[in-house]
């Protein structure tokens, strides 16, 4: 685990990290580069305006594609206020009916690791993800490295049983869905749209705006479900920070 003790240094709050083409893991025929940034102090504020230019957080890690040649990879966020949930929606809705939703801030545990496991395992079957069992160290600098005021993880219980867990930050104006892994027992629930609606419920009830829900690409199966939450903005380009992002409204 990190030792928080340099946040008290004279640091910059970001350290840019240029990242090395490698191939893509959302579109085998192409080649990938990221841009990441170290976070070493992360306010709420100054996370809302990496948010609206792309920028996406796994721990203390933000990044976002500056690929060569290909625009596949596009923001996406909910309009919170105005989403409305479709018929399949409220389906879903009615089918985890009996699912209890626990909101708190990210911890790690075995419960954790397990669900986790699990979920990649069956993923690796599924679609052919590469799978690499993931301990309790890897868990804390993915999902819990800088213990940031704005980080939750969202748990999805049934019958007191872990069968969801969801990572989201949550600002004082947006929220950011990271990531969501689920019980693959559970598959037929369609719990990734539950937790998906749960989000938006949550949204709506403390009057955020938006929900960033990472990068749509329309021909990634594992990404292009994302434009299915009417409105939504898409963002145009990845600008600099002391550029304005321009977002086009869907709807």
């Amino acid at each position: 685990m990190t030792n928080d003790n340099f946040l008290h240094t004279d640091a910059p709050a970001e350290i840019e990290i240029a990242g090395s083409e490698s191939r893509c893991s959302y579109l085998p025929r192409q080649s990938a580069t990221m841009v990441y940034r170290l976070a070493i102090r992360l306010s709420a504020t100054r996370y809302d305006a990496l948010l609206s230019r792309g920028w996406r957080r796994f721990g203390r890690t933000l990044f976002r594609p500056v690929c060569s040649g290909c625009q596949a990879c596009q923001s996406l966020r909910v309009i919170v206020p105005e989403f409305q949930p479709s018929k399949s929606h409220r389906r879903t809705l009615r089918k985890n009916s009996d699912v209890e939703v626990l909101i708190q801030r990210p911890t790690v545990t075995d419960e954790h690791l397990e669900l986790y496991n699990s979920y990649h395992l069956d993923m690796h079957y599924r679609r052919q993800w590469p799978f690499r069992r993931i301990n309790h160290d890897q868990y804390y600098e993915s999902f819990l490295d800088g213990n940031f005021s704005f980080s939750r993880e969202f748990q999805y219980r049934q019958n007191g049983r872990l069968i969801g867990l969801g990572i989201v930050d949550i600002t004082d104006t947006a929220m950011s869905s990271i990531y969501f892994v689920h019980d693959p027992e559970y598959r037929d629930s369609a719990l990734g749209t539950f937790s998906v609606l749960c989000e938006l419920q949550e949204g709506m009830r403390s009057n955020r705006n938006r929900l960033y829900m990472g990068y749509y690409i329309q021909d990634c199966p594992s990404m292009n479900y994302k434009n299915r939450y009417l409105p939504y903005e898409i963002l145009q380009e990845y600008v600099c920070d002391s550029q304005e992002p321009d977002w086009q409204r869907h709807s």
